[in-house]
């Protein structure tokens, strides 16, 4: 097993003719790491569109992905994930239900597609506060009763939203977090089956990689102190995706990375085979995938809330007084989100 294999596979990913590899296929995954920047939401958007019968789940305080999906989402006053997460905090409040919106009503590019959301808030910049404060309580209980209230708060989003799926009869998940583990995060990761980890290529996202691996294992860390090992549901990790990656330009160069690229693409691998366990597989060759820096093309799917896959080669549009264009790697990128898709759902 080596970086070899991850090299070799990404021409043939680069130009549409790879094959399933046949990972493990998951319900609900979580996209997160802990930094913002590395394109979380850029691929959590990029992907909802990819896929049908899916809840998108936005609990970054930022909401990004819930502008992607609805323009008119700061001035919106639709329910939200904390106002699912909320009662689980506070008791005597009321639960909300059916808060999925469907994302086609509010961008025209979904129309065709079976995919609803739910937005976030500013106000998740609150919940780790109260989320510690539940939390604090419900260890000053005794026995069963303690045991019972910690799994009912931390399993809150979760119930939400299987509720929710069941609810608009969908069948997979997408939850994209917050670049800190604190509040929504933390819930997402008790919510998810599996892990999606945007990697940028540069020394800050390894080490937010390490952080985010050690906060999945220690046994002090926030994710796993407050729940016994048999109560404690633990989310694999499907892939990391190697984001912003640049390529060879010697001639003959068959999409093979650059010196940079492949320096952060082994780092990332010597990690994932120290934590193979994590892994849904034993191979970390199976889990590491390259995506390229969108540029143009990412500059005008994120103004005009287009997925790329509906980009041409060619397309300009004026962004900032500065014409910008979509670059003629965008089939590429196509093929890398494709291929990625491949892997969550099949």
């Amino acid at each position: 097993m080596s970086i070899e294999r991850i090299i070799s596979r990404q021409y043939e990913i680069a130009n549409g003719i790879s094959n399933d590899i046949g990972l493990p296929k998951f319900k609900k995954y979580a996209m997160c790491n802990l930094r913002g920047g590395i394109g979380k939401t850029t691929l959590a958007f990029n992907l909802s569109y990819l896929t049908n019968d899916l809840l998108a789940v936005d609990t970054c305080p930022q909401g990004n992905l819930s502008y992607f999906f609805d323009n008119q989402y700061y001035s919106s006053q639709a329910p939200t994930v904390r106002d699912l997460i909320l009662p689980y905090l506070v008791p005597g409040l009321g639960k909300a239900t059916r808060v999925a919106s469907y994302v086609g009503a509010t961008n025209e590019y979904f129309a065709d597609k079976n995919v609803y959301y739910i937005p976030s808030t500013e106000e998740l910049y609150l919940l780790p506060s109260q989320l510690i404060t539940a939390i604090n309580q419900a260890l000053g209980l005794q026995g069963a009763q303690k045991e019972q209230s910690l799994k009912s708060i931390l399993y809150s989003l979760k119930e939400e939203i299987d509720r929710e799926m069941e609810q608009n009869q969908l069948e997979r998940c997408l939850i994209d977090t917050s670049p800190f583990f604190a509040g929504a995060t933390q819930l997402a990761w008790y919510a998810a089956d599996a892990l999606v980890i945007p990697v940028r290529t540069d020394q800050q996202s390894v080490k937010s990689l390490e952080l985010l691996i050690n906060t999945l294992t220690s046994p002090q860390s926030e994710f796993r102190k407050y729940l016994p090992t048999n109560d404690l549901k633990v989310p694999q990790i499907q892939m990391v995706v190697l984001t912003h990656c640049g390529w060879s330009t010697v001639s003959g160069a068959r999409n093979e990375p650059n010196q940079q690229t492949k320096v952060y693409l082994k780092k990332v691998f010597d990690i994932l085979s120290r934590h193979r366990t994590l892994l849904s597989t034993g191979d970390p060759s199976n889990h590491l995938f390259m995506l390229d820096d969108f540029l143009g093309s990412g500059r005008i799917s994120s103004v005009e809330s287009k997925p790329l896959s509906l980009l041409h080669s060619g397309e300009t549009k004026v962004i900032d007084r500065v014409r910008v264009s979509v670059n003629k790697s965008v089939d590429k990128c196509k093929h890398q989100l494709q291929y990625i898709n491949q892997q969550l759902w099949g």
